[in-house]
Protein backbone atom coordinates (compact mmCIF):
# COMPACT_ATOMS: atom_id res chain seq x y z
CA UNK A 1 0.00 0.00 0.00
CA UNK A 2 1.07 3.67 -0.38
CA UNK A 3 -0.04 7.03 0.64
CA UNK A 4 -0.30 9.51 -2.79
CA UNK A 5 -3.57 11.45 -3.52
CA UNK A 6 -5.04 11.21 -6.58
CA UNK A 7 -3.38 14.12 -7.60
CA UNK A 8 -0.11 12.67 -6.95
CA UNK A 9 -0.65 9.66 -9.01
CA UNK A 10 -2.36 11.36 -11.88
CA UNK A 11 0.76 13.63 -12.04
CA UNK A 12 3.13 10.71 -11.74
CA UNK A 13 1.18 9.29 -14.65
CA UNK A 14 2.15 12.22 -16.81
CA UNK A 15 5.36 12.69 -15.82
CA UNK A 16 6.49 8.93 -15.92
CA UNK A 17 4.67 8.55 -19.36
CA UNK A 18 7.21 7.27 -22.05
CA UNK A 19 9.68 5.92 -20.02
CA UNK A 20 10.98 2.69 -20.41
CA UNK A 21 12.03 0.78 -17.87
CA UNK A 22 10.99 -0.41 -14.03
CA UNK A 23 9.71 1.98 -11.53
CA UNK A 24 9.66 2.10 -8.37
CA UNK A 25 7.95 4.28 -5.31
CA UNK A 26 10.21 3.86 -1.93
CA UNK A 27 10.69 6.14 1.16
CA UNK A 28 8.04 7.13 3.50
CA UNK A 29 5.35 7.18 1.42
CA UNK A 30 5.12 3.39 1.40
CA UNK A 31 4.86 3.53 4.86
CA UNK A 32 1.33 4.04 5.63
CA UNK A 33 2.31 4.97 9.60
CA UNK A 34 3.88 8.22 8.27
CA UNK A 35 2.51 11.63 7.30
CA UNK A 36 3.58 13.79 4.72
CA UNK A 37 7.21 13.66 3.21
CA UNK A 38 8.03 13.78 -0.33
CA UNK A 39 8.07 11.30 -3.63
CA UNK A 40 10.71 8.88 -3.96
CA UNK A 41 11.08 7.46 -7.40
CA UNK A 42 14.04 5.26 -8.52
CA UNK A 43 14.04 4.30 -12.61
CA UNK A 44 16.09 1.63 -13.48
CA UNK A 45 16.27 2.12 -17.33
CA UNK A 46 19.07 1.17 -20.36
CA UNK A 47 18.85 5.61 -21.32
CA UNK A 48 22.02 6.71 -22.52
CA UNK A 49 21.35 10.05 -19.69
CA UNK A 50 20.34 9.14 -16.36
CA UNK A 51 20.82 13.10 -14.99
CA UNK A 52 18.67 14.27 -18.05
CA UNK A 53 15.68 11.64 -17.53
CA UNK A 54 15.18 12.27 -13.61
CA UNK A 55 15.22 16.09 -14.26
CA UNK A 56 12.70 15.53 -17.10
CA UNK A 57 10.58 13.30 -14.91
CA UNK A 58 11.11 16.04 -11.95
CA UNK A 59 9.77 19.08 -14.23
CA UNK A 60 7.34 17.24 -15.87
CA UNK A 61 5.95 15.96 -12.23
CA UNK A 62 6.13 19.81 -10.32
CA UNK A 63 4.22 21.09 -13.58
CA UNK A 64 1.15 19.00 -12.65
CA UNK A 65 1.46 19.13 -8.45
CA UNK A 66 3.75 20.84 -5.85
CA UNK A 67 4.63 18.22 -3.88
CA UNK A 68 8.68 17.25 -3.69
CA UNK A 69 9.81 14.41 -5.83
CA UNK A 70 13.03 12.56 -5.80
CA UNK A 71 14.09 11.08 -9.23
CA UNK A 72 16.68 8.53 -9.16
CA UNK A 73 17.82 6.50 -12.29
CA UNK A 74 20.14 4.12 -12.62
CA UNK A 75 21.31 1.64 -15.28
CA UNK A 76 20.17 -2.01 -14.72
CA UNK A 77 22.88 -3.63 -16.58
CA UNK A 78 25.52 -1.10 -15.17
CA UNK A 79 24.35 -0.78 -11.42
CA UNK A 80 27.74 -0.05 -9.59
CA UNK A 81 29.06 -0.70 -6.44
CA UNK A 82 28.25 2.35 -4.96
CA UNK A 83 24.49 1.95 -5.76
CA UNK A 84 24.40 -1.01 -4.81
CA UNK A 85 23.71 -0.93 -0.94
CA UNK A 86 21.35 1.95 -2.06
CA UNK A 87 19.20 -0.50 -4.01
CA UNK A 88 19.15 -3.28 -0.98
CA UNK A 89 18.20 -0.67 1.50
CA UNK A 90 14.89 0.35 -0.33
CA UNK A 91 14.68 -3.36 -1.48
CA UNK A 92 12.03 -4.42 0.71
CA UNK A 93 9.58 -1.19 0.95
CA UNK A 94 9.83 -0.46 -2.59
CA UNK A 95 6.51 -0.50 -4.87
CA UNK A 96 6.61 -1.21 -8.59
CA UNK A 97 4.69 1.72 -10.29
CA UNK A 98 2.85 -0.70 -12.20
CA UNK A 99 0.85 -1.54 -8.93
CA UNK A 100 -0.23 1.26 -7.65
CA UNK A 101 -1.11 3.26 -10.82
Amino acid sequence: MIRLLKSEKDALNHALSGVKGEIFLYGSRTDLGKEGGDIDILILSETASPYKLAQDVAVRFRMECDEKIDVTVFDPKNISETQKPFLSSIRSQAVRYDEFE
